[in-house]
């Protein structure tokens, strides 16, 4: 994908632009060489290793089968950046608890247009501020709860309606998690149908296919400098749609600015305004603001539609894969609350079976293979190799899920591998990374579970799902921003 991008510019600019980047390679190269680098395969000029990792759909399988060549720890050269690359725990642990691995790649479309953007900031005081609130904003759990179970009835009621038909889940499911978010964010659910509902869904669509190319201006940074390079790799269309979405947030804001009581702080952004407005009276130092506001809203958005939606798409089709397992856990529903009951989050630790078999899903499926890379912000050591100041660092957290050191037969579906011997209490491994680790791992993961958690019972509590007959399932997904399942129309045919 970015091969192309690059590629898809004019010829004589490329030229124009060579000279100069093959100087910074050749200086880099000399420098690193009296460091003690991770070793790594050779690339391109210019390019470095991409051009081979555009040749394959599965980059996280390809840089897998790299570290059993160079080891847990190599790296490589992803256009004129260097990047390190942890494919084991015991790395990736010691990595993302440094103070020095706190830091986000500090050019993206997003520094291009001077967006505030606090979770992508390497302005580390931003980030601590927007990250404490966020995690603070989400412990009304029971009020997130309640929002949830009601966009779930109404989710069931569309999945009824299409009579045990071959359907696309992302088609139905999307709207369905948008309205989760809009109710948190703004205390407004949409009809699946509303014009803004889905100007918001088709615009946060297409940034979120615009960021999975936004490792253009990651690795090749020298870019910012050519605006005829930006527009032809689209980052002019990116701004567009982004102020879109923006326009929209800012009339919600002036609406709950208008009808404020800070006694009854009604959804995130009444909460955002408020602590805002203390503060700034105070004369206290803070990162919030407006602009930081949109960006948090839009990241909430675009995040949490992604990862949620690709993992629960992951929790239908592997059960539709494996009926056994979905019979289990179909009974373990009626045991425990039956046919009319809603789900609660709670009803979790009463159903380890079917817990473990969500833990199993997410870990066979790895939807975030790649973890967000990290930026070193200063000179630093892992495992007794050099990572420089400005070094890019990934975590393959694929590897780490089915490294055959971590887990008994890593590539087979086995849900009690997380069970104690006597299946009643769920043991999770320390190996188990699938909201990342460390200060800047996911800090909406208790959400996440829940929320997957109660769409994940309330589907198999009044449907069966299958596949349409003749389709033979395969694991082999799909990569992009994350590892989706392949394209598959699945049924959900109702119970009596």
């Amino acid at each position: 994908m970015i091969l192309e991008n690059i590629l898809s510019v004019r010829y004589e600019i490329l030229i124009a632009v060579s000279f100069t980047v093959l100087l910074r390679i050749i200086f880099s190269l000399l420098k690193s060489s009296q460091r003690n680098i991770p070793p790594g395969p050779w690339g391109l000029p210019i390019f470095g290793y991409i051009p081979f990792l555009s040749r394959t759909k599965s980059a996280h399988l390809h840089i897998t089968n790299l570290a059993k060549k160079y080891g847990d720890i190599f790296s490589l050269r992803l256009g004129t950046e260097l990047v390190v690359v942890l494919n084991d725990a015991e790395s990736i642990k010691a990595a993302y608890n440094k103070q020095e691995l706190l830091g986000r790649p500090p050019h993206n479309c997003f520094s291009v247009f001077g967006w505030k953007k606090p979770f992508r900031a390497n302005d580390l005081h931003m980030w601590q501020e927007h990250r404490r609130f966020v995690i603070q904003s989400l412990k009304y759990r029971s009020k997130l709860e309640v929002i949830v179970q009601d966009e779930l009835g109404q989710f069931r009621d569309v999945l009824k309606t299409f009579k045990g038909q071959p359907i696309d889940l992302a088609a139905v499911l999307t709207p369905s998690l948008s309205n989760n978010m809009s109710a948190f964010i703004f205390g407004k659910r949409y009809d699946y149908n509303e014009p803004e509902r889905n100007i918001l869904d088709n615009n946060l669509e297409k940034i979120s296919k615009i960021l999975t190319k936004d490792d253009t201006l990651t690795y090749f940074p020298w870019i910012r400098h050519i605006p005829f390079l930006l527009k032809r790799l689209g980052y002019e269309k990116t701004y567009k749609i982004y102020t879109k979405s923006e326009e929209i947030f800012k009339k919600r804001k002036e609406e709950h600015k208008k009808t404020l009581d800070e006694k009854n702080i009604r959804d995130f952004i009444d909460s955002y305004l408020v602590e805002m407005e203390q503060k700034q009276k105070k004369g206290v130092k803070t990162s919030l603001m407006d602009e930081a506001m949109f960006a948090v809203v839009s990241g909430l958005y675009t995040a949490g539609d992604e990862s949620m939606r690709s993992t629960i798409r992951w929790t239908m089709y592997t059960m539709a894969s494996f009926l056994d397992v979905q019979k289990k856990v179909q009974e373990d529903i009626l045991q425990n609350i039956g046919q009319e009951r809603i789900p609660e989050f709670q009803d979790m630790k009463s159903m380890p079976y079917s817990y473990a078999v969500l833990l199993e899903i997410m870990r066979f499926n790895t939807v975030a293979a790649l973890n967000v890379l990290r930026y070193t912000l200063a000179d630093t050591k892992i495992a007794g190799y050099d990572l420089p100041e400005g070094t890019l660092v990934m975590a393959n957290f694929w590897a780490v899920h089915h490294d055959p050191r971590n887990w008994e037969d890593p590539d087979k579906f086995k849900p009690e591998r997380f069970l104690s011997p006597d299946g009643k209490t769920v043991v999770k491994s320390p190996h188990y990374m699938t909201f990342s680790i460390g200060k800047r791992s996911c800090p909406g993961e208790e959400l996440a579970t829940m929320e997957i958690f109660l769409y994940f019972l309330s589907i198999l509590q009044k449907f069966d799902v299958r596949f349409p007959e003749g389709y033979v399932p395969t694991f082999d997904g799909i990569f992009t921003s994350s590892y989706k399942p392949p394209p598959a129309k699945i049924r959900f045919i109702p119970k009596n």
